[in-house]
């Protein structure tokens, strides 16, 4: 085939596929345009790997009254290296909460090791506030597309019992916006940062990562 019978190919495909989509080789069309990511909030989603969560102690009716998340958020997906905020509001009545415990659990690879942020005594009866995780990891360079992860935060007293849990899913996609402000009540205010997560992920489709693109 010439180049003009090659041009005449792709303004036909274009035709066929619409205005802002272009196609990827691989079978299915990819959007250029922008989409703007959405947030997950509390209760919204549930944690998939069932009972592969925190591997804390905890108890679920602790007497006295333990920690409470009122209200989270953080957005659904983002590229690769996304500076992801995860906006959490917390209270104890007890005034006892010590710590922040986030896990991921990761599609083609697994659970990876619990990470804790510790809270400063200004925040252990309540807080309102976002923990950061830069998603962009010093295993890897890059990140193959739509790969998942499920996030799962608790606040743990000094006792080690643990609040409810914000579970939310994220996915690495080309081509998603900047997340817009966070929703009620975190859009009011300048929020504080409780501190900054310690999660380096894989890529499961890389060889030798440990994940379904492993060589053994």
């Amino acid at each position: 085939m010439g180049r003009k019978g090659i041009l005449f190919g792709m303004i036909i495909l274009g035709v066929i596929l619409g205005p802002g989509l272009t196609h990827s080789g691989q079978g299915a069309p990819i959007s250029t345009k922008a989409e703007v990511p959405n947030y997950v909030g509390l209760g919204e989603f549930e944690n998939p790997s069932q009972g592969v969560n925190l591997m804390i102690p905890r108890q679920r009716t602790p007497f006295p009254p333990g920690p409470i998340i009122k209200n989270a958020y953080a957005i659904d997906r983002g590229i690769y290296g996304t500076i992801l905020k995860i906006y959490i509001e917390a209270e104890d009545p007890a005034g006892e909460m010590a710590k922040i415990a986030t896990t991921v659990d990761q599609v083609g690879y697994g659970h990876y090791p619990t990470d804790f942020i510790i809270l400063g005594p200004e925040h252990r009866k309540s807080f309102k506030g976002y923990i950061q995780w830069n998603t962009f990891s010093s295993h890897t360079s890059s990140m193959h597309q739509f790969v998942r992860q499920y996030v799962t935060v608790a606040v743990i007293d000094k006792n080690q019992k643990s609040s409810n849990e914000f579970v939310f899913p994220f996915t690495f996609e080309t081509g998603v916006a900047l997340a817009p402000p966070p929703p009620a009540p975190f859009d009011q205010g300048d929020l504080p940062r409780l501190g900054t997560l310690s999660i380096d992920l894989f890529d499961p489709y890389q060889k030798d990562s440990g994940g379904i693109g492993h060589v053994r």
